[in-house]
């Protein structure tokens, strides 16, 4: 039978703690992966964190969680020289860090553009620059960015929020151009409609989701377990050809949904 097996991979997912990145987590944990995931430390999250924690562990995985502040540099090397202290060395990262808050571009400050900015996009810089020096000299490696179907449409509701994450897949091409042929492979997965504690809040009420829904060709809602599944493929043996790509996971909603 053919299963993604990432046994022998040593895997920190930044953001990995909730929602999507928790889906990240538990797929490459499930295939197999050493897997550090970064979360903020909040303390109102951690009975969700300790519960992730405890099921993966039951199962076999080997997991671990390490508080840091994805948008501070410093942090971002720390935990990598955390990683390659415990495990030697650090074959696949997912940049999975974001936050959105839907409000019109006339509304947006300056102070809240650079702050979210920075929550969206450079967090991911951070993290790739903590990790390509050990990517490099171990020769090869997988970088995975979380964008959002925003880049195609606009969508999201906030300008920061589009650019941000289009400014990922500047980053994919550019290490796509420059980093290949050292072995390391870089992709921007681009979810949408993916049912999370934020997509909840959003469309609480019943009609909304239903209205949702009714937007995607699929006839459902994403889950995490969808960008996870793809994620760990990508950065399995079976995913080893592609690189420098966009991958939009939506259901068929952002192009097709008539």
């Amino acid at each position: 039978m053919l299963s993604i097996d990432l046994s022998g991979t040593v895997a920190l997912i930044v953001g990995g703690s909730r929602g999507i990145g928790a889906g990240v987590t538990e797929a490459f944990a499930r295939a197999g992966a050493v897997t550090v995931f970064t979360h903020t430390g909040d303390p109102r999250r951690a009975q969700q964190r300790n519960e992730l924690l405890e099921r993966l562990r039951s199962e076999g995985a080997q997991v671990e969680a390490v508080a840091a502040d994805a948008c501070r540099p410093e942090a971002a090397d720390a935990v990598v020289k955390q990683i390659l202290a415990r495990h030697g060395r650090l074959n696949a990262l997912v940049a999975n860090v974001g936050q959105n808050f839907a409000r019109p571009a006339e509304e947006t400050t300056a102070e809240s553009w650079a702050r979210f900015i920075e929550i969206n996009l450079s967090s991911a810089f951070y993290a790739v620059r903590a990790a390509l020096p050990t990517m490099i000299q171990a020769g090869g490696g997988s970088i995975i960015f979380i964008g959002s179907s925003a880049v195609f449409d606009g969508g999201g509701g906030a300008i920061d929020y589009a650019a941000g994450k289009a400014g990922l897949v500047g980053m994919m091409r550019y290490l796509a151009r420059n980093y290949t042929r050292r072995g390391i492979r870089a992709n921007v997965i681009h979810p949408a409609v993916i049912e999370t504690d934020l997509l909840r809040e959003r469309y609480g009420e019943p009609e909304k989701k239903r209205q949702l829904i009714a937007q995607v060709p699929l006839g459902r809602l994403g889950r995490p377990a969808d960008i996870g599944a793809l994620a760990a493929f990508l950065a399995s043996p079976l995913g080893e050809f592609v690189c420098g790509q966009e991958i939009l996971v939506d259901g068929g909603r952002t192009f097709y949904r008539g």
